[in-house]
């Protein structure tokens, strides 16, 4: 792992240049969010005040009669390079470059951003941004950003170059019931980029899957040799696809947005995931987070209602995902279990009949059928039917198999119960088939990148949380 990415996201000591008591400002709030969790020592630095948030503050971050691990700057461009000349003098290793104002603004500040970088380099620090909204890091209660309010810890880590973006999807996230890892959010990325980000959480324990906001990368074929050799699932959302929105990806970042062509042709070759929405980025994510790969691409559909078990199956067909034949063993236990007006073939319809016993034997006799890789289990919410009692069967059989299960508990009011038991369980669960059926496909793809793409031949058989 390399060590001065540790410095930053593992710090032993922060100082917060630009720190202020007006929690308004972003030095006032980034500092209150550090002092919210972490547990090593933090120096505000600020030369207008003695005291800020009832700590000692210092004039200079030469000033401070300690070490110091990481510095968070927070103040104008204008006075970036003599701050950071400082903090090369003082021995810090990393820095969270807050401030904006360069080559996003056009030629002067892409040269402000050069000698920004020049002294950087110059005392052998590393740094993310600048122009970023912070970075955090669950496992150590890191929290080095403006975002407020926190997801609970998980294996999903999450690299954006829009920092607005991720503040957002932190939020969601908690809505999701999803568990965060680490939130980046790169900026200009004119020191550490999305290579040498993506190396760090590879050989991170604590993360288990890699997701990304792309709107450009610098070092595009270092990028892609790297994304061959990590096992763990990179999932990608790449803007820039039109005309205008690859104008828009360069007046926010300052980035080359390039062939979007090129981009899904290299992602296919490094076995990267790439989406096209943000809700594909976390629905895949939180399969990834939680669920095994299947070992082929044979799916079996379970549901209380025809039309959305079709619905899956549609999109199936269009995700290249089999909707196989059972055996005639498997047959045979399907007849005796549903009444007889319902469906018995691939998918399942039960003509609305829901219940505990129902859905248990039912996923029992499929998981085990040696022709199913994967089930898809639907619950359409009505009047007279309980959200409970299926997810209850959903979850002991899940803790019975090691094949993968995915959720869609449809229906929205009087859902809430199975939905949080489904939650409980670490079940990925969708509120529309079409999403649930992607989300299995991302596992398909994955496992396929490792068998036909990925560097090495230690396949990994099951991800969890």
């Amino acid at each position: 792992m390399d060590v001065m990415l540790s410095s930053i996201f593992e710090p032993e000591s922060i100082a917060v240049i630009g720190a202020s008591s007006n929690e308004m400002k972003w030095g006032g709030r980034i500092l209150k969010n550090i002092l919210s969790g972490f547990r090593g020592p933090v120096y505000p630095v600020n030369p207008k005040e003695a005291n800020i948030q009832g700590l000692t503050t210092y004039s200079s971050i030469l000033d401070i009669p300690y070490d110091v691990e990481m510095a968070v700057v927070t103040v104008p461009a204008s006075s970036v390079l003599p701050v950071v000349e400082e903090c090369g003098e003082k021995g810090v290793k990393g820095l969270v470059m807050i401030s904006a104002g360069f080559s996003e603004t056009g030629s002067a500040g892409a040269e402000l951003e050069k000698k920004l970088v020049s002294i950087v380099r110059k005392y052998g620090m590393r740094m993310i941004g600048p122009n970023t909204l912070g970075i955090i890091n669950k496992s150590v209660d890191l929290n080095a950003s403006i975002i407020g309010r926190l997801p609970s810890p998980g294996s999903i880590s999450f690299i954006t170059q829009s920092g607005t973006l991720g503040l957002a999807l932190a939020d969601w996230t908690i809505d999701m019931g999803l568990g965060l890892c680490k939130v980046i959010s790169i900026g200009n990325k004119a020191d550490i980029d999305d290579t040498d980000l993506i190396e760090y959480l590879n050989n991170d324990p604590s993360t288990g899957v890699i997701a990304m906001y792309v709107e450009g990368l610098k070092r595009g074929r270092d990028f892609i040799q790297a994304a061959r050799r990590i096992k763990k699932p990179v999932i990608v959302l790449k803007t820039g696809r039109s005309k205008k929105g690859a104008r828009a990806v360069f007046s926010h970042t300052g980035s080359i947005a390039g062939s979007d062509e090129i981009y899904s042709a290299a992602f296919r070759q490094a076995g990267v995931l790439r989406v096209d929405t943000i809700e594909e980025v976390f629905d895949a994510a939180l399969a990834f987070s939680c669920q095994p790969l299947p070992r082929r691409n044979n799916v079996a559909i379970l549901s209380n209602g025809g039309g959305a078990s079709i619905v899956a199956s549609d999109e199936c067909e269009r995700q290249g995902i089999n909707i196989v034949d059972f055996t005639e063993e498997t047959r045979k236990k399907i007849k005796d279990i549903l009444p007889e007006y319902a469906s018995s073939s691939n998918p399942i319809d039960t003509a609305g009949t829901v219940s505990y016993k129902l859905y248990r034997e039912m996923i029992n006799a499929l998981l085990i059928d040696q022709n199913v890789d994967a089930l898809i289990v639907i619950y359409v919410h009505s009047p007279m039917t309980n959200a409970r009692p299926p997810a209850d069967a959903v979850l002991e059989m899940k803790q019975r198999n090691h094949k993968p299960i995915i959720a869609c508990w449809m229906g929205g009011a009087g859902t809430e119960e199975g939905i949080n038991i489904l939650k409980s369980g670490c079940l990925p669960n969708y509120s529309v088939p079409e999403r649930a059926v992607r989300a299995l496909a991302a596992l398909i793809k994955h496992r396929e990148f490792l068998e036909r793409v990925k560097i090495g031949d230690d396949v990994p058989a099951q991800r969890c949380a």
